[in-house]
């Protein structure tokens, strides 16, 4: 049985390295984002490798437009077997002081809430399937806190939160719940980061987030993705309510 993997961001960066690393293994994989032309590039690269995937707008804290993605995926390919929640934002890089409620609110809507809403609509399906695998993109900000990014830490300390109590809830399908936490990756969202923190020279900044690693580099997209690809696969069938970090060491220590 060929399995059916969903995807949420992933018009580009990780979340377009998750849909392209499960397509490689063999998934069919659907893909959600409201950027319409990275989900359609998505689609393309992975057609063209062979894969394959269709993409959806999706506005994730919209429950009713998921729940229809979600089974529209089910109708198209007669099951779910994986979800990758992935979409997030990072929010603006000010002090708490300075930050609007609207802008708080949106950050915890798209990294926090949209988690739940599409979890809550995969359960069902994962349930007549007879199980299922659920990995959501956290972050070190998961464990530890960073200053200027109140909003996005508040949200994945709550993505962590969240994958454990799912992974107790849903244990007796099966289901299983486990969170990614990536270090710096050079992608789209963690650019906005750098040029936030030093707009005249986000180069500068950008190193700065290199050498908090150990490993004193930036992880690529695709060891993000192939750490998500293990936790679905048959290989991880015992780890569930687990934060896995792909941090290079970051939240090891102080070097």
């Amino acid at each position: 049985m060929t399995r059916v993997g969903a995807v949420t961001g992933a018009g580009s960066g990780i979340g377009r390295a998750i849909a392209a690393g499960l397509a490689e293994r063999g998934y069919r994989v659907a893909i959600a984002d409201v950027n319409a032309e990275g989900g359609a590039e998505t689609v393309s690269q992975i057609e063209g490798a062979g894969g394959e995937a269709f993409f959806t707008e999706v506005d994730v804290t919209d429950p009713d437009a998921v729940v229809a993605w979600l089974d529209q995926v089910v109708e198209r390919w007669d099951g779910l077997d994986a979800l990758a929640n992935n979409a997030g934002i990072n929010g603006p890089t000010v002090p708490l002081e300075e930050y609007s409620v609207e802008d708080f609110e949106r950050v915890i809507r798209i990294n926090l809430l949209s988690v739940s809403i599409v979890t809550r609509a995969a359960i069902p399906h994962f349930r007549r399937r007879g199980g299922g695998a659920i990995v959501n993109t956290g972050s070190t900000a998961s464990v530890q806190g960073y200053g200027g990014l109140s909003a996005y830490t508040a949200s994945k300390h709550g993505v962590l939160g969240l994958t454990r109590a799912v992974a107790m809830e849903y244990a007796d399908i099966p289901v299983r719940v486990n969170c990614v936490l990536p270090g710096p990756v050079d992608t789209p969202l963690m650019r906005g980061i750098y040029e936030a923190m030093d707009p005249e020279n986000p180069g500068a900044a950008r190193e700065i987030f290199a050498q908090t690693s150990p490993l004193k580099r930036y992880a690529t997209e695709r060891e993000i993705a192939d750490v998500v690809a293990f936790l679905m696969s048959d290989e991880a069938a015992y780890v569930t309510g687990a934060a896995i970090p792909v941090d290079g060491a970051i939240t090891a220590g102080v070097v």
